[in-house]
C-alpha cells in the first residue's frame, strides 16, 4: 500500500484496554509512515472522529471493545472505506469472530494485503449493529453492567449472576414475513454473527456475510436449567430445542414488547417498540484476516 501520507488511522478509545494504551502508542511509532491515530474522548466520539476523517483514509482501526467497533462500522456502512478492529474491550465479539488478534504487525500485514470481506449489518430502528442485538436477560445484564466500576470477565460474571436472580421474562409479538408469534421469552436475540464474546457462541450457525440475520428465541428458564444452558453457551453448543429457536431471517422483522431496555453489540440503550429490523448485505468493507470463524 504505498502512499506518501499515512493511509490508515487508528481510533483508539483508551477507555478500554486497561491503561494499555501508551504502549500500544508507542507500537504505532514504529509504522509512523503508514499509521496514524487519534483517541476518542467521550461515548460515539469515534464515530464522530470518522465522519471528519473519511476522505483522508483508506482504512480505519477500531482499538476497542464491541462499543468502539460499533461506532466505527457506522460511519463506514455503504462507504468504500475498510473496517480493522485492534481488540483491547471486555467481549470482543466481532473481533473473535472475525479472527483479529492483539498483534500489530499481523494486523498490517493484512490490511496491506488489499483483501476485504464484504459483511452485512444490521439496522435496528435505524441504528447498526454489526454482530448481536438483544432484548431480555442479556440486554438486562448489559445494563447492570454499565453500573459496575470495572469492565472484564469477572465483572461481566457477577452481572451475569446476579441479574439472573431477579430476572422476569419478557413479552413480545414479532411479525415475521409468513406468520406471526408471541410469548414470554428469556432472551429474543437478532444475531449477525455468532458471539457475544468471552466465547459465548449465542448463534453458533450465524454468518456475518450470508444476507440474513438469526432471530435466537430462548423461552423462560428455572434456575437448575440455567447452569446447563451457560455452558451450552460457552461452548458453542446450543441449538433448536423446545426452549431455544433459530428462525434464518432475510425480509424485516419487528417485534413489539413493552420492554425498553436493549443491548446492541452489547452496548446497553433504550429503544421504543415497536423495533424493526433489516439486514443490509454485504455493506461494511472489513479487512480479511483469513480467519473468520467456520459454521
Amino acid at each position: 500500500m504505498p502512499t506518501d501520507r499515512p493511509n490508515i488511522l487508528f481510533i483508539i478509545n483508551p477507555r478500554a484496554g486497561k491503561g494499555k494504551t501508551k504502549r500500544l502508542i508507542r507500537q504505532l511509532e514504529l509504522y509512523k509512515d503508514k499509521v496514524a491515530f487519534r483517541l476518542s474522548e467521550y461515548p460515539r466520539h469515534s464515530l464522530e472522529i470518522v465522519r471528519e476523517e473519511l476522505n483522508n483514509y483508506d482504512v480505519f482501526v477500531a482499538v476497542g471493545g464491541d462499543g468502539t467497533v460499533n461506532e466505527v462500522a457506522s460511519a463506514l456502512v455503504d462507504t468504500d472505506k475498510k473496517l480493522a478492529v485492534y481488540p483491547s474491550g471486555s467481549g470482543n465479539g466481532f473481533a473473535r469472530e472475525f479472527g483479529y488478534k492483539k498483534n500489530l504487525k499481523q494486523l498490517v500485514q493484512a490490511i496491506e494485503s488489499g483483501r476485504t470481506r464484504p459483511t452485512d449489518v444490521n439496522r435496528v430502528n435505524g441504528l447498526i449493529s454489526v454482530h448481536i442485538t438483544g432484548v431480555g436477560y442479556d440486554a438486562a445484564v448489559a445494563h447492570d453492567f454499565t453500573k459496575l466500576k470495572g469492565r472484564g470477565f469477572w465483572n461481566y460474571f457477577i452481572s451475569t449472576v446476579r441479574v439472573f436472580f431477579s430476572y422476569r421474562s419478557v413479552q413480545a409479538t414479532i411479525h415475521l414475513e409468513k406468520e406471526t408469534i408471541a410469548g414470554h421469552y428469556f432472551i429474543i436475540d437478532i444475531a449477525n454473527s455468532a458471539q457475544y464474546g468471552y466465547g459465548a457462541r449465542m448463534a453458533p450457525m450465524a454468518d456475518p456475510t450470508d444476507g440474513q440475520f438469526d432471530l435466537v428465541l430462548v423461552k423462560p428458564l428455572y434456575w437448575f436449567e440455567f447452569p446447563y444452558f451457560a455452558f451450552k453457551l460457552f461452548t458453542g453448543q446450543l441449538k433448536n430445542n423446545r426452549k431455544i429457536q433459530y428462525i434464518p431471517c432475510q425480509s424485516p422483522v419487528t417485534i413489539v414488547t413493552p420492554e425498553n431496555k436493549f443491548h446492541i453489540d452489547g452496548e446497553a440503550v433504550q429503544l421504543s417498540s415497536p423495533l424493526q429490523i433489516e439486514v443490509q448485505h454485504g455493506v461494511l468493507n472489513v479487512i480479511n484476516t483469513g480467519k473468520l470463524k467456520s459454521k
